[in-house]
């Protein structure tokens, strides 16, 4: 049979992705295969976030956190974290483990004119996500930001069930809002992203794929009538 990760290469983006979701637990036979996947699919995916995050200050974007730059990419040290997280929740999905390891912090959320991306500026958003009120910009966590978590607002708790990955669209808009979360511990190749505003059952893996095709801002897919130009620059058909 055909390797996942060869056909992955092949192309099969979606069809592969797919398989794995549906395989729920990862078999101990299909775990090197399956990893090799998530891998090769968050490198791709560190590409797309360097290149937007390079290109978000030449539209003027400002972050939200201004010690917070939009991408830092992981270090070694963060290995040691992962390894350290996955000894201690007790497994996390192939897609999440991966994303921690290859492409690290992400942080779109601010203040950016051309976008029309509102954090700090005026006008705060009256109605309620999904929407283009809401450009639902992509945040991902570094792995000591997921140790954080665990060991401060989760009291170290190695039985989780639902964790926060991210804040959601409301939060980055700066209204009080909730998060993006996964379940955990788990075993699955990738996570269900619970809370997404209009995209129930929506995986990581799929979403990260629906932000890029939007340059960092999948909000605007519900609206791409109403989308600002300058997201032309930042779309491309992702490739993973």
């Amino acid at each position: 049979m055909t390797s996942y990760y060869s056909r992955y290469l092949r192309g099969e983006h979606v069809a592969v992705w797919g398989e794995l979701h549906r395989l729920g637990p990862v078999p101990d036979e299909l775990l090197e295969d399956a990893a090799a996947v998530a891998e090769e699919t968050m490198d791709r995916v560190a590409q797309h976030v360097s290149r937007v995050a390079a290109a978000l200050p030449e539209l003027g974007w400002v972050s939200s956190d201004r010690l917070v730059p939009p991408h830092q990419p992981p270090t070694e040290d963060d290995n040691d974290v992962v390894d350290t997280l996955v000894e201690r929740i007790g497994g996390l999905p192939l897609s999440v483990e991966a994303c921690l390891r290859r492409v690290g912090e992400v942080w779109f959320a601010g203040d950016c004119d051309l976008l029309f991306l509102t954090y700090h500026q005026e006008p705060v958003p009256t109605s309620a996500p999904p929407g283009p009120d809401f450009p639902d910009p992509l945040c991902l966590p570094s792995s000591y930001q997921v140790a954080y978590v665990l060991d401060e607002e989760m009291g170290g708790d190695a039985g989780l069930g639902r964790f926060p990955l991210a804040p959601d669209e409301l939060h980055k808009a700066n209204v009080p809002g909730g998060t993006h979360d996964i379940e955990l511990p788990s075993l699955s190749a990738d996570a269900v992203l619970l809370g997404v505003a209009g995209k129930p059952g929506i995986t990581l893996v799929e979403y990260l794929r629906e932000s890029i095709a939007w340059g960092g801002f999948p909000g605007y897919s519900f609206q791409p009538e109403l989308a600002p130009e300058a997201l032309i620059t930042l779309r491309v058909t992702p490739d993973f």
